[in-house]
């Protein structure tokens, strides 16, 4: 194994997922929504260190899986769910349910239609993770199962973040360089087609390879 070629991945990721995660910075956000409860762990530092830990474990994660050849949709979704599952160990509240089950003002699928659209999500991925464009892929990856769907109680915008930057290094492509989060979140909103030259710009700021 290169470590060099993993740290560099792994450091990439993180400096992506900074730019952008708020619960990465401490802040448990629960703007979405009233319903949704804040998350179990006390903001700030230790907030801060709980998602950093889950956050190394995601990586080597995918690393370890990065040459996997995914069976079908329902082998795809354990995986994603295993991911997510990562991602939000520790932080939720006791006893609540790992899927989504308040509606957001934002606009994301109903609880009651997750279910169905977040399979749907899973034979599409199945059918193009090793497609030929492979930042199209992950632009879709992140639009779709976070700004559409988002299914899970926590971690959503850094599972599909994860979950694209996993696409791009199956292709031997640097995670994106993010602009702020304001752009991010006006830009994911647009078209499939804006959506994705935006996020092509970002993919291939600096034009790394892995």
């Amino acid at each position: 194994m290169n470590m060099n070629k993993k740290q560099g991945w792994f450091e990439a990721v993180l400096r992506a997922l900074a730019s952008l995660s708020r619960t990465f910075n401490g802040v448990s956000d629960t703007t979405s929504a009233a319903e949704k409860p804040k998350l179990a762990v006390e903001e700030g530092d230790t907030l801060k260190a709980k998602s950093s830990q889950n956050l190394g474990h995601a990586l080597e994660y995918l690393w370890t899986h990065r040459l996997t050849s995914f069976a079908s949709p329902v082998s795809v979704r354990e995986f994603i769910d295993a991911l997510a599952t990562i991602v939000s160990e520790g932080l939720l509240q006791p006893g609540q349910s790992f899927y989504r089950t308040w509606a957001t003002k934002f606009g994301h699928t109903l609880p009651e239609d997750i279910e169905r659209e977040y399979n749907s999500f899973c034979e599409w991925f199945f059918g193009n993770v090793d497609g030929g464009d492979s930042v199209a892929t992950a632009a879709l990856v992140e639009k779709r199962l976070d700004g559409k769907i988002h299914p899970f109680a926590d971690g959503c915008g850094r599972t599909s973040k994860l979950l694209a930057a996993f696409v791009l290094l199956r292709h031997d492509i640097f995670p994106p360089s993010y602009g702020p989060r304001k752009e991010y979140y006006v830009n994911i909103n647009l078209s499939d087609a804006e959506w994705i030259e935006y996020y092509r710009s970002l993919a291939t700021r600096k034009g790394e390879k892995v």
